[in-house]
Order: C-alpha cells, then structure tokens, then sequence
C-alpha cells in the first residue's frame, strides 16, 4: 500500500488478494453502489455474490461510444432513482471507460461524491487508476469535458489480468513503459527486461505496475492539476489521439499511445533533438507492442488524423502541443506548425512504418 497525496485529500493504493477481497475491502463502513463494466461482472460474478441478491449495481458496455455526455445520462438516473446520496459511496469497477464515467459523475453528483475504484485492465492498473482525471467525449470531441477529482481509495488486484488478451496485456504495456521512457534510462532497461515474455507470461506484471505507478506518483503529486512538469505524461498521447480517432478506435489506447510515443520519438529525430540511435533503440522496444495494429493505421485517413491533433484541447492558435523528447527521462513540450512542421513529418512516419 502507499499514500497519494491530493490537494483535495490523500487517497492510498492497496493490492489486494483477490477482486472479491477487493470488493470487501473497498465496501467496507460504507453504502456502497456499483458502476461496473459489464465483462467483468460477467467473468467475475462469485466475486459479488457476497453482496447478496439484489445489490445496487450498474453494469456498463466499456465501448468509446458510451464514454460520452449523452450516454452517461441513465447513470445519473438511476443513481437518484435508487436514492443516491451524500453518505453513500459509488464502486467503480472496470478499465479506463468505465473509470473516465465514474470519476466524472462522481465530480459533479452532489457537487461532489464518495467514489472509490477498482481497477480491472493493465492499462488502469499500471497508469490511469491514480492522477484524478476524468475526460468524457461529446458528439465528435474526444475528451473535451472533464475534471480533477481523485477516489477515496484504489484497490488493486492482479487476478483479474488472468482473463484479458493479449492485445490488452500489450496496450496497459505500452503506458508503463511510457512512464519508465519519462522517468529515467535504468526504469526503461528494467522495464524492457521484464517485457520480453509477454503477453504470455504475466509473471512480472505486479512489479511492472508498482513502478510505473511509483514512478507516475512523483508527477502529480508536483503538479496534481496538469499545469506543469505533469504535462509530459502526455507523450505520445496528442498522436496516439489522433490515430485512434482516424482508425474509429480499431487500436486500443495503450497501443495508439505506443505509436503516438513512436512518431514523437520520430519527430524528434527529424528536430534533431535526438540522434538517430535513440529512436531505433526505443523503436526496437515498442515495435513488438503495436506491429499487429500498424497495417490498420498505414491504412487510415492522414487528414483525419491531423485534424484530430488540431482540436486537441493542449493546443492554442494555429500550433500544435506535442511532447517530445531529447532522451530517455528528457522530455519536452514543443509547438510545432499544423502545415510545415506536422504534416510532413507524419506523412513521413507512416510511410517508414
């Protein structure tokens, strides 16, 4: 177990046995609802049977089509339907979607809700379940609402890993080795080491998780509302956006971000920040991540994809924000030109592919 230290309040991760340990644990003094994504009750129901027969749950479709405003209204309903108040907690169960709806409702029901969560993908586990965010979509805007709002707890439990594909092993990978590339050349060895058997072998997947998240820790800790030094988590995200909104979400994120973090580590090449050695090491280790998803992006629109980067919410006037970098545990936040600096480059990184 450790300690996050909020502006809000400290929140703690604790591992747990078992997902039904965790659901005792984070039950526990409370009166608990359930916002759960509906593959994982399904794969995990003796894990609610103690609950009882009728225990107030929500079971969510984790489709990007549901993360949206319009979609999340029947939550909001049913919650008050069923007497949601104040005192009463809600248990958010389920990857990254189903996390990005909960935390959202949870912000702004009641001004501010009880709500504690229970992360079920790697991708979750090993980045997303601390930091607050919520981004939820509306019409075609990915992410443009959202909040700053972390859970009361965290409750980790690696059983549940047992029973997602391999392509989900390789996404929730793509976000932990983004965190060892921000952190430090010794994380990114360590990392590349203990990923060479999967996503067969899940043996070192408890350990890859507790340091990326010791690792993420330190960030938003510094700079809890992503003002900052918080930024450069961003690596490969205004990309790997882009790609997923051009291939209408056929690449899973951790995998988008791995290809978004491969072509800023390509435009940084072409900047000469880096020398052409960095970009074929970290080429080497990401590769074997996204190979199988690269004839489905070379495919894509490249104009959908740069009008995606265009309306990332980072970005102000006619530049583009990406991160970058100069190095492993060096990033930077460049502005870069929609026409003569993006474009060409990105049109030269998919045709490298």
């Amino acid at each position: 177990m450790f300690k996050i230290k909020s502006k809000s309040y400290d929140y703690s991760v604790v591992f747990e046995s078992s997902l039904e340990s965790a659901l005792r644990k984070s039950t526990e003094e409370t009166k608990p609802y359930f916002l759960v994504d509906k593959n994982v009750y399904n794969l995990f129901k003796t894990s609610f049977a103690f609950l009882g027969p009728e225990p107030k749950l929500f079971l969510v479709e984790a489709v990007e089509e549901n993360k949206s405003y319009a979609k999340i209204e029947s939550i909001f309903h049913w919650l008050l339907e069923t007497n949601f108040r104040k005192d009463c907690c809600l248990i958010v169960v389920g990857g990254g979607i189903t996390q990005d709806i909960g935390c959202f409702i949870a912000t702004i029901l009641f001004r501010g809700a009880r709500w504690k969560l229970i992360p079920t993908t790697l991708l979750a586990q090993g980045d997303s379940c601390i930091g607050s965010k919520s981004s939820v979509n509306i019409g075609a805007y990915k992410n443009q609402l959202g909040s700053f709002y972390p859970p009361f707890s965290v409750h980790i439990s690696f059983d549940v890993l047992s029973t997602l594909k391999d392509e989900d092993i390789l996404s929730g990978t793509g976000e932990i080795i983004k965190l060892a590339l921000l952190d430090s050349e010794p994380s990114f060895r360590k990392t590349e080491s203990q990923m060479k058997h999967l996503p067969k072998d899940h043996s070192q997947l408890p350990l890859m998780v507790q340091d990326a998240l010791s690792i993420k820790k330190r960030f938003i800790e510094e700079d809890e509302f992503d003002r900052g030094i918080r930024n450069i988590l961003n690596y490969g995200h205004t990309f790997g956006h882009g790609f997923e909104t051009a291939t209408h979400y056929k690449i899973p994120h951790g995998i988008a971000v791995t290809l978004g973090m491969l072509a800023a580590t390509y435009y940084s090449k072409q900047l000469s920040m880096i020398a052409e050695s960095h970009f074929n090491e970290v080429q080497s280790a990401l590769y074997p991540l996204c190979k199988n998803f690269i004839p489905t992006l070379k495919d894509s629109n490249p104009e959908i994809i740069l009008n995606a980067m265009k309306h990332d919410k980072k970005n102000s006037g006619n530049k583009i924000t990406c991160i970058l970098t100069r190095g492993f545990g060096k990033m930077e936040k460049v502005q870069l030109d929609l026409i003569s600096e993006v474009k060409p480059n990105l049109l030269g990184f998919l045709s490298d592919l």
